[in-house]
């Protein structure tokens, strides 16, 4: 297998980076799900200063690009080219490598089983956003 670094288009890669910012964003806001995160993770919003939660944004940038950076990757070298089989791998990559390692905080950090579900939620709705991105705009 012949790794070639050519088979994705960048502008696809940001419009997806952009994307899991973007739902994360809503996700973990009012609006969808921050209240119940917060309840959760045992937290206040008060607890959580401004330039802190600004601090956290700006940090989860690097993972976030590295993971829509590798999706792209795995996508292409399975040459994933319809909808269907975007949302396959952006599943079998959210449940199965961030759900399980999600539920060893379960196991073994008394993690709320709900918080996980709630994160890998998370997971697996903008990792198959981006994978549909990257799919449909090559």
């Amino acid at each position: 297998m012949e790794l070639q670094l050519h088979f994705f288009n960048i502008w696809a890669v940001l419009v997806g980076f952009v994307s899991n910012m973007v739902i994360g964003a809503l996700w973990y806001s009012p609006i969808l799900f921050g209240n119940t995160w917060l309840k959760l993770s045992g937290r206040k919003a008060e607890d959580i200063s401004k330039e802190d939660g600004n601090k956290s944004m700006a940090l989860s940038m690097i993972p976030a690009i590295v993971m829509i950076l590798l999706l792209a990757v795995l996508l292409g070298l399975l040459n994933v080219g319809t909808i269907l089989e975007a949302l396959t791998i952006g599943c079998l990559v959210s449940l199965g490598f961030i759900g399980m390692t999600g539920l060893n905080q379960v196991f073994f950090e008394d993690k709320p089983l709900a918080l996980v579900v709630l994160n890998v939620g998370y997971s697996v709705v903008s990792l198959n956003v981006a994978a549909v991105i990257l799919t449909l705009w090559k």
